[in-house]
């Protein structure tokens, strides 16, 4: 094995000490054991499946080890880079193990809600749009096509950040690129096998912190009767009601009950979660021919019962050289995958959130869980017998089953031809077809399990791509080289779906059939000549890539494409685009002699350009054919469909494509023998011409309209720092801390157009918007505290000391700003982070390695629902302020004689409010605050409940006071990796033989949200996300994972 003399003294540096000797240090374990994102002089996988030298680049790209994603024990492979990669945002999905995360690189470029970047598997294009809830958090996440691949057969991740690393991919990656190989045999001799087991599993180990010291009711006192003590069966799911005791007392079916706290009713939800998955690969070759066999399943069950995910995927491939002149590379993906349901990801439908909004503290999950169905009649409790209105959760929970199955065939062809020494030519083309059947089967809910419902989806989409593309590799002079290449590319993909339900229930109760309708089923099907979104792209491009002397390095690149979302059906529109990117890399370090500690030195800028189409009917509309409950019945009773546009948005003809412009700079310099290297990145990008979709009156007969406006700029910068602190014949230390930062702004939007809504929460209560001149993703309501603002008698503003305080209704509570001054709108957050960073350690010790990954988000805001109504019906701690004078609350006697507890609200009175006192005197209190009012007797505190109950109510609540700093520090991942000595397995029969411990997401450092609220638990991916709605609990995952090769 090739030995690696290195010769190292000892240094003082940036971490105080490097600690270096000489000594011999293996080359492989070296590459092996550095999980650092980027190494000296490593080769990359660039634009189009080229690869090249990092160093040589003019443009920023991450690789990541595929180790690093097959040991993390996770069903979407996008979920195991979190917190691993400059510049790049991602947050898995809340609804289960085949959620999709959302990925986003270098902040928005586009105002729309998918800014995922492109995903590219061996040339395969692999659709990775967010799916997920709406602004209800209603919806149940099945994932996207990530989570049908096989991360066993990675063998290398790059991450193009830049437009300049992407802009040969074309329209579909303005927003970056991320670049999978996957595996191909080796020659050998014989057959080689490669087994791989591992089983994580999932645990919940906190949620919303709960108070456990009152219960059941509102009032320090029991309903009593006949001596026995009873909860008050009007406003029992509030938790204002009285201490818990120990004692008896009726609940309200009627059950004696001890009076305790039910301290994790909400865990009795949730179950440990699990993936199990075993792969066997086997793989042969000659210095001719090579294959790569593999097989792989994989079954996982999430935190909630009967939330699964199971995957068979099957990949074959195989190489074989002709001759000098003719190469031939073929592949061929199978994955099957079922996944059954997923968890509701916010809103009403949320089992976590019930439990904030829903029920008190003194709740016994345990019990109703179990005595959720009537078991005389049949289907769920209802009325008095489900008094606390949990039976429909429980039943839709364990009753009712929503599926998806899904059948991904993914295939390639590869040719390359070796004209001449210096001319080659390569022609390929693949697929990417896939079917599923997604089903909703309802049990009926109504005594006898009669009504409920079965629907069927029935969908396929087909894609398919040809390219060719011919390399000439030229040596202009004895100092300059040139390689310039030429190709093309045809896209073309096509879906349709046909959805068939049943009307009205089913006859026989727990039969889902279409045909077991009650009434006519109904059935929808949405298509053009057979399919649904056709689209088509034809493209042409060119790159040269010149070297002069091995120092510089510049790259010219050129592409037009044909898009048919911009072409009418007569063939007119803006269909062509083209796109040039200009890109340069000066390694001074090789012109320069520097000083001996300074190992490598390199200046890189670039000018870029990438064109973004549409989808297709925005330029002209499709339609539907359907029959459905609001369809027409002929006299014979059968159902007429009904035919009409797919869309009520009106289409544009006119419509041209997107286009950003990026400019990029970065230095990257290494020292003391390469003990030590940093990388930066500053990048501008503006995004022009954004296609929007803009809301029309709606008297003009249409919702919407598709135009181009907009400009959306974002700045940012990029930091990545290794080191080697500690490097011996024996043990090595690495580390890796990356930073990064993106302002997005929006420059302009439409004439006469104010803002853009990016997304709603909390139903219609409050936005995130972008408005032009301003920072992208500003959360705004209506429904803020309204601030005091003095007039004098004509109405005119006038200066005061108390202007900006909150404004008080008579009655103490809160006025919103929707009703006062015409305040309206307020901007109360933005939901854009200040910045992202992680900070990586490795520790070998010989064959054992300890990889420790802290990541952080800092700065940026979230909207809490669950905060909102936890603080309504007083389940967190925070509702325990003021409701005793240990509390800081203040004792009186209310007008009933009751003693209370209260507070006085901080805040003044709107001017010209008057009040009743307590002798039933008028007192003008406008412009006083609510204390000099209590000072002078006029008025009472406010009684904590109330107080509480108002500032978050749905009609008269403040949603600002649910608006929180989202900064968090996590520990997302700790891995002990041991690699067995091959003098020990080699009596085994084994080549290789690892075995891996591995913990991710296992807590937060820093959390500041209050109560212990998910700061990762948003209801969807989008991207103008901003809020949580009940969402999942925290979980850590702990997994083991064993790889062996003979």
């Amino acid at each position: 094995m090739k030995q690696l003399n290195v010769k190292i003294p000892f240094s003082i540096g940036v971490f105080c000490f490097l600690l270096g000797t000489t000594g011999n240090v293996d080359a492989q374990k070296t590459k092996k054991d550095s999980s650092k994102t980027k190494e000296i002089q490593e080769v990359v996988v660039t634009a189009l499946g080229i690869k090249r030298e990092q160093r040589k680049l003019g443009y920023a790209i991450t690789k990541v080890e595929s180790k690093d994603i097959t040991e993390a024990g996770v069903v979407n492979p996008m979920e195991a880079l979190q917190g691993k990669l400059p510049g790049v945002e991602i947050v898995s999905g809340s609804g289960g193990p085949q959620s999709s995360a959302k990925v986003q690189i270098r902040g928005n470029t586009s105002l729309g809600k998918n800014n995922q970047p492109l995903v590219v598997v061996d040339g395969v294009i692999i659709d990775n749009t967010v799916t997920g809830a709406d602004e209800w958090g209603s919806g149940y996440d099945f994932g996207n096509e990530m989570k049908n691949l096989n991360s066993d057969v990675f063998e290398s991740v790059s991450v193009l950040r830049g437009a300049a690393a992407s802009a040969l991919y074309g329209s579909r990656a303005a927003n970056g690129v991320i670049v999978i190989t996957t595996k191909k045999g080796r020659s050998r001799n014989g057959v080689g096998v490669k087994i791989n087991s591992s089983l994580t599993t999932q645990h919940v180990y906190a949620g919303p912190k709960f108070q456990n010291e009152f219960g059941a009711g509102v009032g320090p006192n029991f309903q009593v009767n006949n001596g026995e003590r009873y909860i008050d069966p009007n406003l029992y799911y509030y938790s204002y009601g009285p201490k818990f005791d120990g004692k008896p007392v009726k609940d309200i079916d009627g059950r004696t009950i001890i009076w305790n706290p039910q301290p994790n009713n909400y865990l009795d939800l949730y179950q440990v979660g699990f993936d199990r998955k075993n792969s066997v690969e086997l793989s042969g070759g000659s210095d001719k021919s090579s294959f790569l066999l593999s097989y792989t399943n994989q079954e996982a069950e999430g935190i909630l019962p009967r939330n699964k995910f199971t995957r068979n995927a099957y990949y074959l491939r195989a190489t074989h050289e002709f001759n000098k002149y003719l190469q031939v590379d073929a592949s061929f993906n199978y994955n099957r995958s079922n996944g059954e349901n997923p968890v509701p990801q916010g809103g009403n439908s949320s089992p976590l959130f019930s439990y904030v909004y829903a029920v008190p503290r003194s709740f016994d999950a345990v019990y109703w869980r179990n005595n959720y169905l009537d078991p005389v009649n049949g289907g769920v409790k209802q009325g008095s017998n489900d008094p606390y209105g949990m039976a429909s959760q429980y039943f839709d929970l364990f009753q009712n089953t929503r599926s998806q199955k899904e059948n991904n065939y993914i295939g390639r062809l590869e040719i390359k031809s070796q004209l001449t020494d210096w001319l080659n030519l390569l022609v390929s083309g693949n697929f990417n077809n896939y079917d599923f059947i997604n089903e909703s089967k309802i049990l009926g809910s109504n005594p006898g399990f009669a009504g409920g419902g079965y629907s069927v989806l029935d969908g396929r989409k087909e894609q398919y791509t040809v390219k060719f593309l011919a390399n000439a590799n030229f040596k202009l002079t004895d100092n300059l080289t040139m390689n310039a290449s030429i190709g093309g590319e045809s896209f073309s993909a096509k879906y349709k779906s046909t959805r068939q339900f049943t009307n009205n229930g089913l006859i026989n109760p727990g039969f889902f059939e279409i045909q077991n309708s009650v009434d006519p089923a109904g059935f929808e099907v949405s298509y053009t000549d057979g399919y649904m979104s056709p689209k088509k792209i034809q493209s042409l491009y060119a790159f040269a890539n010149f070297a002069w002397k091995n120092q510089l390095f510049i790259d010219i690149t050129g592409r037009n494409d044909w898009s048919s979302t911009l072409a009418y059906p007569d063939g007119h529109g803006n269909m062509s685009y083209f796109y040039p990117s200009f890109v340069g890399n000066w390694s001074f370090s090789n012109s320069f002699k520097l000083p001996q500690w300074i190992s490598f030195g390199s200046l890189r800028g670039s000018l870029s350009w990438v064109g973004r189409d549409t989808s297709p009917y925005n330029t002209s509309a499709g339609f539907y054919y359907r029959a459905d409950p609001s369809a027409y019945n002929s006299p014979n009773g059968s159902r007429i469909p009904l035919v009409g546009f797919n869309s009520s948005a009106l289409a544009n003809a006119n419509l041209k494509n997107e286009l950003s412009r990026s400019i990029e700079f970065g230095l990257n310099m290494a020292f003391l023998n390469n003990r030590l290297d940093f990388d930066v990145s500053f990048y501008r990008t503006n995004t022009t011409q954004q296609l929007l979709t803009l809301p029309l009156p709606q008297e003009s007969g249409v919702s919407s309209q598709q135009i181009n406006a907009g400009n959306l700029q974002n700045t940012g910068i990029e930091v990545i720092l290794n080191a080697v602190p500690v490097k011996s014949n024996s043990f090595r230390w690495d580390t890796t801390l990356t930073f990064s930062k993106n302002k997005d702004k929006l420059l302009d939007l439409y004439p006469g157009v104010e803002e853009y809504v990016l997304q709603w929460g909390m139903g219609r209560d409050v936005k995130s918007i972008a408005i032009p001149g301003q920072q992208y993703g500003l959360i705004q309501t209506k429904y803020a505290y309204a601030r005091y603002q003095a007039l004098d008698a004509n109405g005119n503003k006038i200066d005061d000391p108390r202007n900006g305080m909150k404004v008080l209704k008579p009655t103490g509570y809160y006025l919103r700003s929707d009703s006062y001054q015409n305040q309206g709108y307020v901007t109360v957050g933005k939901l854009t982070p200040d910045f992202l960073t992680s900070f990586r350690n490795t520790f070998r010790y010989k064959n054992l390695s300890l990889s420790v990954l802290v990541d952080a988000r800092v700065g940026g805001d979230i909207l809490s629902a669950t905060y909102n109504y936890g603080v309504q019906f007083g389940n967190l701690p925070s509702t325990l302020k003021y409701r005793d004078e240990a509390r800081g609350g203040i004792k009186y006697t209310d007008a009933s004689g009751v003693p209370q507890y209260g507070l006085i609200p901080e805040g003044v009175f709107a001017q010209g409010t008057k009040i009743n006192d307590k002798t039933g005197t008028t007192r003008d209190v406008g412009g006083m605050t609510y204390k000099e009012a209590y000072d002078k007797g006029w008025v009472d505190p406010v009684r904590t409940d109330l107080y509480y109950r108002n500032l978050a109510s749905w009609g008269n609540g403040i949603r600002e006071n649910a608006i929180f700093e989202n900064t968090w520090v996590a520990l997302r991942e700790l891995k002990l990796t041991y690699s067995f000595k091959p003098d020990l397995i080699k009596p085994l029969g084994l080549n290789t033989l690892n075995a891996s411990i591995i913990g991710r997401n296992l807590f937060y450092i820093y959390n500041k949200l209050p109560d212990g609220i998910n700061p990762e638990g948003a209801y969807n991916n989008n991207s103008g996300s901003f809020a949580e709605y009940g969402g999942a609990p925290m979980s850590r995952y702990i997994g083991f994972n064993l790889d062996f090769s003979f």
